[in-house]
């Protein structure tokens, strides 16, 4: 069972629980699920005590990132100091908040946001106006500068890092980038807009190069060595791609007007062809076993990445997307907070209701999600969302609104609407 903070408690009215499920009879196993969800309540009820322990405060600005790493809590200026300074970046021992190291970033440029790569602290910045983004390896205990690289950090499934560097006009390059070094492996002149990416668990595994006269280039992401070249139709304009997508195993382009095609990455050979509304062409997503197809409007229609055909639709859901095997949808509820439901990929059919909330945490690596409701008397739910187990476990009940939580190693860490941290120790 998830460790709860102690903060306050649930209080009658507060509807914790998820909405009904769909208007058939429960099965065996969504009884079960139900009455283990009640029985967690009430769990949860009794174990968050009355009695508050002491949360720290660390200074942060409005709209501030933050990143935690094992017992560390990085801190970087947010949006809101561009044009009066933006360029602090803080790191803080956890649980209990100490300062340990100030960096700041280059005269000009300002924090855009903060991820790690090889257990460094990665900090990508860019200059106020336009210009070019840049990386620094910050080291997570000292705040030293491992090293500096320009472009925006793309993690392989090796544990290696690219970066792209694109130019106005489509060119530019893509470089391979050891990430304890930062020195160059190796690196591939972009063709146009023609870049993708195949994804693996923890990053990329193929890069993809596009050219607008249809020849096509696969490289490994580890060591840039060509896996496989060939030729498919150009790009009906003559000058790029509309679409240039990999989902899977496949290398999504358009052809026709109204159509895209879908040819394999390990032979380039043609699979299969569609039609798409001309608003759905840029919203094509690996929805775990299926590709999913949206347009700008609410609605999901899922496709069988074996033979382009149409496998089910749903008009209802807003955003979706692959976890655990798994999908997680969302509806519109209050708000900012969503419905969320998980569902089966293969046939659409919803698995299990979360309810009522707004994500937090997480990110496409590192898969951990908690959701934040807001409750009555200015107080905010949060829950820890176990996708596989349909479940949300209650963690905390804080006071007050937060913008974004994170889950450490000992503590829980929260950002106020208006700025600043609050970190609070896990119950011992």
């Amino acid at each position: 069972m998830s460790r709860v903070i102690e903060l306050g408690e649930l209080r009658h009215g507060d509807e914790v629980e998820p909405p009904p499920g769909p208007r058939r009879p429960a099965s065996p196993s969504a009884r079960l699920v139900a009455l283990l969800c009640a029985a967690l309540l009430g769990l949860a009820g009794s174990a968050a005590a009355p009695g508050r322990r002491p949360s720290v405060p660390v200074p942060a600005p409005q709209g501030a990132g933050f990143l935690v790493l094992a017992d560390r809590l990085v801190v970087a200026d947010g949006p809101g100091t561009v044009g009066r300074s933006g360029r602090l970046v803080t790191g803080h021992r956890l649980p209990g908040g100490e300062p340990l190291w100030r960096f700041v970033l280059p005269t000009g440029d300002h924090a855009l946001g903060l991820t790690t790569v090889a257990g460094a602290v990665l900090v990508i910045s860019s200059p106020a106006g336009a210009g070019d983004p840049a990386s620094t390896a910050l080291d997570p205990d000292t705040g030293a500068v491992r090293w500096r690289q320009p472009g925006y950090p793309v993690r392989t499934e090796a544990g290696g890092v690219l970066f792209e560097t694109p130019r106005a006009d489509g060119t530019g390059t893509v470089r391979s980038v050891d990430p304890v070094s930062g020195r160059a492996r190796w690196s591939l002149p972009l063709p146009g807009n023609g870049l993708a990416y195949e994804f693996g668990d923890r990053g990329v595994t193929r890069v993809v190069l596009v050219t607008a006269a249809g020849r096509v280039e696969v490289h490994d992401a580890g060591s840039g060595e060509l896996l496989r070249a060939g030729r498919v139709p150009p790009a009906p304009d003559g000058l790029s791609y509309r679409v240039t997508q990999v989902v899977g195993d496949l290398l999504l382009l358009d052809g026709a007007p109204g159509t895209v095609t879908a040819y394999g990455l390990d032979r380039l050979d043609r699979r299969w062809s569609r039609p798409v509304g001309p608003s759905a062409v840029d919203w094509f997503s690996d929805c775990a076993v299926v590709i999913c197809l949206r347009d700008r409007g609410s609605g999901v229609r899922a496709i069988d990445p074996a033979t382009g055909r149409l496998l089910w639709t749903n008009d209802r859901w807003l955003g979706i997307g692959p976890a655990d095997g798994r999908l997680l949808a969302s509806a519109p509820a209050v708000g900012l907070e969503m419905d969320l439901s998980v569902v089966d990929p293969r046939t659409g059919g919803v698995l299990a209701r979360l309810g009522r909330w707004r994500l937090s945490g997480g990110d496409r690596y590192e898969p951990a999600l908690l959701g934040l409701r807001r409750l009555g008397e200015d107080r905010t739910l949060v829950a820890d969302l176990d996708l596989p187990a349909g479940q949300a476990r209650v963690r905390a009940v804080l006071p007050g609104s937060w913008d974004d939580c994170a889950v450490a190693t000992a503590a829980l860490v929260c950002l106020r609407p208006s700025g600043g941290l609050v970190v609070w120790p896990d119950r011992r």
